[in-house]
């Protein structure tokens, strides 16, 4: 019974594999590549300016979506506001993190998807479409920050100066 099982979960699973569901590109992968190049080429994140035990600071709090210009143009979706206060919060989830890579002499942390929501906290399973919003930081908290957990991020001047846990 048990070999059943594992044979019926493999071939399901080389279904989904081969079909493509549940991949879709995004910001840290060039289409018909495998593999992603180094983070310094591709992705840019907002970086952490401050210590890890800083918590969110307080400032005036934003819904995750306001952050955003809504274009309905398929290749760009949306675009971040030019037009946002100094110092603002908002609340996101941590969807997936890239580490970064060790050629790139990074030394501001790995990168952190956040997202505005969480679909029903399923994040195994769940893939960040293109007209979704989604914000890039980068930051060296990796003991702190967890996928699929609700943070209270805190932005001064385009930089992360504080989190909290939701």
């Amino acid at each position: 019974m048990r070999l059943f099982a594992r044979v019926v979960t493999l071939v399901v699973l080389a279904l989904l594999l081969a079909s493509g569901c549940g991949y879709l590109p995004s910001e840290m992968t060039i289409a018909g590549k495998k593999k992603a190049p180094p983070p310094h080429a591709r992705i840019t994140g907002k970086p952490q300016v401050v210590s890890c035990a800083t918590p969110a600071r307080g400032f005036r709090p934003i819904a995750f979506n306001e952050l955003y210009i809504f274009t309905g143009d398929a290749p760009q979706p949306f675009h971040e506001k030019t037009d946002l206060p100094a110092q603002f919060d908002v609340e996101a989830y941590v969807w997936g993190s890239e580490q970064c890579a060790p050629r790139a002499f990074c030394k501001k942390g790995n990168y952190y998807l956040l997202i505005g929501r969480g679909p029903g906290n399923d994040f195994d399973t769940w893939v960040v479409t293109p007209q979704y919003p989604r914000m890039i930081i980068q930051s060296p908290c990796y003991e702190w920050l967890r996928v699929g957990q609700r943070y209270r991020f805190s932005f001064s001047r385009g930089k992360l100066v504080g989190f909290s846990r939701k």
